[in-house]
């Protein structure tokens, strides 16, 4: 199995946030990738959007869940080489804090990992400094991945969400 780490800068609403995810597949000694994750809530061309939403209000949006499309690119800037995109989707599923459970496939669309995946799952408690969350599985390059992923946020700002 090779060994890939992934960073993710997620960009949440245009909240950027830097990944790092650590990856083993077969046959492979080990993979570290790092790239920035747009996720955009708002504007003319949302990349994440709302598809059920709780009857009840809480300060933690409990309940919410939201499916996403979202760039990802080698810089932090939206406009930076589109390395790949990350589609899945994410819950809000604590109470308290801004806790999502995300279930997302990161599909690769440049050099030697064009055409391949990994999955990634896992808690995202947004307003810890460094989130980490399992990669599951891929394919292609990454065929029979495990792993861990690491996420901070870049940036965020609240005119886009």
């Amino acid at each position: 199995m090779a060994t890939v780490v992934v960073f993710l800068l997620f960009l949440l609403p245009l909240l950027s946030h830097h990944l790092t995810a650590a990856v083993s597949s077969s046959g492979s000694g080990g993979t570290r990738l790092r790239f920035f994750w747009h996720d955009i809530s708002a504007g003319p061309d949302p990349s994440a959007v709302l598809v059920a939403q709780s009857a009840t209000r809480s300060s933690s949006s409990f309940g919410t869940v939201k499916v996403m499309d979202d760039p990802l690119t080698a810089g932090p800037n939206r406009s930076s080489l589109l390395v790949g995109k990350s589609q899945g989707i994410y819950v809000s599923a604590d109470k308290e804090t801004a806790g999502l459970l995300m279930a997302m496939t990161f599909s690769f669309v440049v050099g030697k990992y064009n055409g391949s995946t990994l999955a990634v799952v896992g808690r995202n408690e947004v307003k810890t400094e460094t989130r980490e969350m399992a990669i599951t599985g891929g394919t292609g390059q990454f065929r029979q991945a495990r792993g861990h992923a690491q996420a901070r946020t870049h940036s965020f700002d609240p005119t886009t969400d």
